[in-house]
């Protein structure tokens, strides 16, 4: 009779640790799907702002303010003015020492900065 409870209560202990693999896995999966609601509903509250800023695109007066202060059109007989702001200001001679050169600018492209590169680390390990 041991023998018959003991095999009983192995079965019954492979059955419970077979069961948890699969609880474990509706868990994982159910934090998973709240993740995802989660998500849904911020995309959607984020397609029903794009869709309200498409509506607004399309009228006619937001094309025009569009046309005007990005595209810098204006309509037919108006005269359109530039107000140029205060330029970034050029290095004064003041500023620079009596005898330096200014600063070469290089029009190099991207492969020859890159072999410079690479032949300036090889003579560098020797």
């Amino acid at each position: 009779m041991r023998a018959r409870g003991a095999v009983v209560l192995t079965l019954l202990g492979v059955m419970l640790l077979s069961a948890l693999y699969p609880l474990r896995q509706y868990a994982s999966q159910d934090s998973h799907v709240g993740q995802l609601v989660k998500q849904e509903r911020v995309l959607a509250a984020k397609i029903a702002t794009l869709k309200q800023q498409q509506s607004l695109l399309m009228s006619d007066d937001e094309i025009e303010r569009v046309a005007r202060e990005e595209l810098g059109m204006v309509r037919p007989g108006e005269v359109a003015f530039a107000i140029a702001g205060p330029q970034a200001a050029a290095p004064k001679t003041s500023d620079r020492r009596v005898g330096e050169e200014e600063p070469a600018v290089t029009h190099e492209s991207w492969y020859q900065r890159w072999w410079s590169a690479v032949t300036d680390a090889v003579t560098g390990m020797r």
